[in-house]
């Protein structure tokens, strides 16, 4: 019971990741990524009852896991300061703007 419990999370999230287009927007991005933060989250919290806690866990990890890479190893200097500046201020409408406008 506990192993389809897993399965089903995996599958939510399975379509979570493909329904954000990271894959297809990030070229790097990974879909085993959500594999590999699933299993963590598994690991960190196995009870079947906390299903809701191991997706939010998988979907936080995977999203700080992409944005690792891209600021070690994909974006330009100028893409990380635009980032970094958006990130401090989360302004989502000045991230787009400044995207645009290069």
């Amino acid at each position: 019971m506990v192993q389809s419990i897993y399965q089903d999370d995996l599958k939510y999230l399975s379509k979570w990741w493909k329904d954000t287009e990271w894959g297809e927007i990030l070229g790097f991005a990974r879909e085993r990524l959500i594999m590999e933060c699933f299993y963590w989250s598994v690991g960190y919290n196995s009870d079947p009852e906390f299903s809701y806690g191991r997706k939010v866990l998988t979907a936080i990890t995977a999203f700080i896991t992409t944005i690792d890479d891209i600021y070690d190893v994909y974006a330009t200097m100028e893409e990380l300061e635009v980032l970094t500046e958006s990130t401090k201020r989360w302004d989502v409408a000045d991230l787009e703007k400044k995207c645009q406008d290069s």
